[in-house]
């Protein structure tokens, strides 16, 4: 080998090998065979190099290819030549004459120029009369039939240098001779392909079992056969694909499901998915031909493999969920529901159990995982939410008969109250009658009397005033006259006093004394006769006083009155209102009484309905339960029957039937299987074992599958 690999491309390398030349002294023409063979086995680019032109002599230089046949085979089985080199001609890797130290100008026989690929197949073609120099050219031409050709210059004209040419840099060389290497090189890498057979890449595993074998046959001095070479190394890496594929879906499921149980169904055949698809990805990474045989066998044992992992991982994720929701179902009952129950009186209707019992069920979905989820769910908590329904139905309709009696007596105290007070407002209103008809009697006769008295005072009163109209009249006619006299006599006592002025300037004293005497007296009469006009005036106004205010008191008296007959009828409409709303009182008491009674009833006959409804529920839950386990038993008894004939069939139905035998004792086995046993899972520790282990459920590692037979 020739140095490191060189990375050509993301898990694409180059191994370089470099082998001794042919025709050595010192080795024999087997061993030069030998290791021409097994470079043609192993090289997907074959790069054959020699000195000068192609003649005759390099030609004959290749003479080995002539015992290709008979020291590789394709197949174990003998066949003939032709078909043999056809066969092999599919197994050869890509040929590249290098000529080295080429001083020849590339040109045909014209004088045109030619290509170095031209020039190769030129000096390949039969020539007339030597068939058996044209025989090896022929082979040469069938075995290789994807051929090129580089030629190079010699790398210094000196000799000397030559000698020394490993000292020397590269820049010193022939410009030529760099240019031909440099497009060489060029060459070599883009034409360079992965070694494949039969259409399959070879990994760097794949490699070294394939050159273990066939150093293997040639050490044996067996014909190495490039099938059977290849059918071991594909076995080989079909072992190394299943043992890391496997590895693989164990380690995914012991750290992402194994860790966690128990999960939901679905989010298992998630992770189980996502691990088989790794598993198959690491299986698949060699890219086998997938009709291949050992291909096949390989992989329907990675499937029965990864079948048996999953079916133990289930059967695990099983029993922890049910222990899980059986305890969450005992717990979230006795915390929520039972300790209420316990309690007379906790719960006044159905509708309050049932909301707790959809807060006990919305927590049991959050908490509770995995596939008995459900069944724990149907069995465990839907038969306690029965009979709890059960129970507070017992409860309650003991209760509501206790209450219904007792409203049944107060409904009968009520009423005989209703009628008492009927009876006392009735004598109540025949005693009001009865008054209202004295006060109404007595009022009108208190009125009667009253308008007599009215209108003998108007009587009075009329008269008085037409006297008082009447003397007034008068008492102004002689004030009247009384004035005119007055002043009659005035007007004569002073005609007098001027004639009694006059009468005393013409003769003092001469009018007599009793003239004057007379005159007097008259107006003292008069002015007494004034003044008792003036006594009868007052004395009438006085009169006219007092009938105002006898006025007054009849106005006074009808307001008195007119008060009195409203109070009086303020004092019956007050009576009556009072009846009135004490009636209406006792008929609305009365009639929520008949209604508290009918929604009690109402409230009864909605209670039985749901029991009945719950009733049925449960039955239906029954049923279900019993087909399911009419369901389980029956599918039980077809899979031992199904094992019964397979035991029955002669030689227990072969090797082809053992897959079938133990899917159906796992079916049987797993259709056995109840909360609380053992199950699968009697592995020391393990939840559920019988072992009595010491190492707890969550402490499992990757090892924890190692238990399951046949894995």
């Amino acid at each position: 080998f020739g140095g490191q690999p060189v990375q050509l491309a993301p898990d694409y390398h180059c191994i370089l090998i470099d082998t001794e030349g042919l025709g050595s002294t010192q080795r024999t023409a087997s061993c030069d065979m030998q290791i021409f063979s097994l470079c043609i086995l192993l090289s997907s680019y074959f790069i054959y190099n020699s000195m000068g032109a192609i003649d005759e002599q390099a030609v004959d230089d290749l003479h080995l290819v002539l015992h290709l046949a008979k020291h590789i085979h394709v197949k174990s089985k003998k066949g003939a030549e032709s078909e043999k080199l056809s066969e092999l001609s599919n197994y050869f890797p890509g040929f590249l004459w290098v000529l080295r130290d080429f001083h020849l100008r590339l040109v045909d026989d014209k004088g045109g120029t030619i290509t170095e690929k031209d020039y190769l197949e030129n000096a390949l073609r039969p020539l007339s009369g030597q068939d058996d120099k044209n025989k090896l050219r022929d082979v040469i031409k069938d075995l290789f039939r994807d051929r090129d050709c580089v030629t190079v210059v010699r790398p210094v004209a000196e000799e000397s240098d030559l000698r020394n040419i490993q000292r020397l840099p590269y820049e010193s060389l022939r410009p030529q001779f760099r240019t031909q290497v440099e497009a060489f090189v060029k060459k070599v890498y883009t034409s360079l392909k992965p070694k494949k057979i039969d259409g399959a890449a070879l990994s760097g595993s794949m490699f070294v079992s394939l050159c273990s074998e066939y150093c293997k046959a040639i050490n044996n001095s067996v014909v190495p056969t490039i099938q059977s070479a290849w059918t071991s190394v594909i076995s080989h890496q079909l072992r190394l694909c299943l043992k890391d594929a496997v590895q693989v879906y164990r380690s995914a499921m012991n750290d992402k499901a194994m860790q966690n149980l128990p999960m939901p169904e679905e989010e298992l055949r998630d992770l189980h998915k996502a691990s088989k698809a790794e598993a198959l990805k690491i299986f698949l990474a060699p890219k086998f031909d997938a009709n291949d045989a050992k291909f096949r066998e390989y992989r329907a044992e990675l499937a029965s493999r990864i079948k048996q992992l999953y079916e133990h991982v289930t059967t695990e994720n099983r029993s922890t969920s049910e222990r899980q929701c059986d305890r969450f179902a005992k717990e979230l009952y006795s915390r929520h529901i039972e300790s209420k129950l316990n309690v007379k009186g906790s719960y006044r209707s159905f509708n309050q159990l049932l909301e707790d019992w959809e807060e006990v069920k919305k927590t049991y979905m959050q908490k509770a995982q995995g596939p008995a989820q459900t069944e724990v769910l149907l069995n465990v908590i839907f038969k306690q939410m029965t009979a709890s329904l059960q129970k507070l139905w017992e409860d309650m309709r003991g209760g509501m008969d206790e209450e219904a009696s007792t409203l049944q007596k107060r409904l009968a105290e009520m009423e005989s109250k209703s009628t008492a007070a009927r009876d006392v407002l009735d004598q109540e209103r025949t005693k009001q009658t009865d008054s209202l008809d004295i006060a109404k009697r007595q009022w009108l006769s208190e009125r009667l009397e009253l308008e007599r008295q009215l209108e003998d005072a108007k009587r009075s009163m009329d008269e008085a005033s037409m006297h008082a109209s009447r003397e007034k009249a008068q008492l102004i006619d002689s004030e009247r006259t009384a004035r005119e006299q007055i002043k009659l006599l005035q007007e004569r006592l002073a005609s007098s006093a001027a004639d009694a002025g006059r009468a005393a300037t013409q003769a003092a004293g001469s009018v007599p004394a009793a003239e004057f005497h007379s005159l007097k007296d008259a107006v003292v009469a008069m002015m007494s006769e004034v003044r008792g006009m003036d006594m009868e005036k007052k004395q009438l106004e006085m009169k006219a006083e007092h009938e105002k205010q006898l006025i007054g008191l009849e106005r006074k008296f009808q307001r008195q009155l007119m008060d009195a007959r409203r109070k009086n009828e303020g004092m019956i409409e007050s009576l009556r209102q009072t009846y009135e709303d004490e009636v209406d009182g006792l008929k609305n008491h009365r009639s929520e009484l008949v209604s508290r009674g009918k929604d009690l009833e109402r409230e009864l006959e909605r209670i039985r309905g749901e029991a009945d409804v719950l009733k049925g529920r449960l039955v239906a839950a029954e049923k279900e339960q019993a087909l399911k386990m009419h369901l389980v038993e029956t599918a039980q008894r077809q899979s031992d029957l199904v094992i019964a004939v397979l035991e029955k069939l002669p030689g227990r139905g072969g090797p082809d039937m053992q897959g079938y035998r133990e899917e159906l004792s796992a079916v049987s086995s797993g259709a056995a299987l109840r909360p609380g046993g053992a199950g699968p899972r009697g592995y020391p520790g393990g939840p559920g074992g019988g072992t009595g282990g010491n190492m707890p459920w969550a402490a499992a590692n990757t090892g924890v599958f190692r238990n399951v037979p046949g894995i």
